[in-house]
């Protein structure tokens, strides 16, 4: 018995097993077509170049010392404080690096959020990394000076009477300090936005 295919698009009748296309529709029935459902993950892996995301750190980091440079001049005149210097100078280097992003990455306006979630991702994954890293080599030297003192006094004093007092840190918290911390949070991925779109603007005038 004979097996008759048909196009599952349009039902048309398929003569040869070898076609790749449907002779009526030009469906592909040999791979994946441009109005079936993509994956959130394979959308990010069309719309965005590795290598574009690679480079924009490089110039994210230009434009991190051109920064510095330019707002520790208002730090220096007392027009701001080292949180917002530090603050301003990452967000300014977070434009700049999308804009990058957007220019070389942005074919149409449809490939901006792909390659704003890639760049965002991507900072936050090295933050993370770097915070990660610091934290861990932070605690092996604190564990390797509390295992050299204990040596030291000859054992550990958990056992003696006088117990250590826990200090009311409640009462020392900068609320304006916690404020920009949220800000700064929440400036990166605008930052982020703003840069990869505007780096698509400048591609589409230019």
């Amino acid at each position: 018995m004979v097996i008759v295919k048909h196009c599952p698009n349009c039902g048309s009748e398929i003569a040869d097993d070898d076609i790749e296309f449907c002779t009526e529709c030009g469906y592909n029935l040999l791979g994946r077509n441009d109005d079936s459902p993509v994956g959130f993950f394979a959308k990010l892996n069309q719309k965005t170049s590795f290598p574009v995301i690679i480079f924009s750190f490089v110039i994210f980091g230009i434009f991190l010392f051109v920064g510095s440079f330019f707002w520790s001049f208002f730090m220096a005149s007392g027009s701001l404080d080292l949180m917002t210097y530090l603050m301003l100078t990452i967000v300014f280097s977070v434009f700049f690096g999308g804009v990058f992003v957007g220019y070389f990455g942005c074919m149409d306006k449809t490939y901006v959020l792909p390659n704003f979630t890639m760049y965002l991702g991507s900072i936050f994954a090295v933050i993370l990394c770097g915070i990660g890293l610091i934290f861990t080599f932070l605690m092996g030297i604190l564990s390797a000076m509390s295992s050299a003192f204990s040596a030291i006094n000859g054992g550990s004093s958990y056992g003696s009477a006088v117990q250590p007092t826990t200090p009311n840190y409640l009462s020392n918290i900068d609320l304006s300090g916690i404020l920009k911390i949220i800000l700064f949070i929440l400036l990166i991925p605008v930052a982020a936005y703003f840069g990869v779109y505007a780096g698509y603007i400048l591609k589409e005038n230019i």
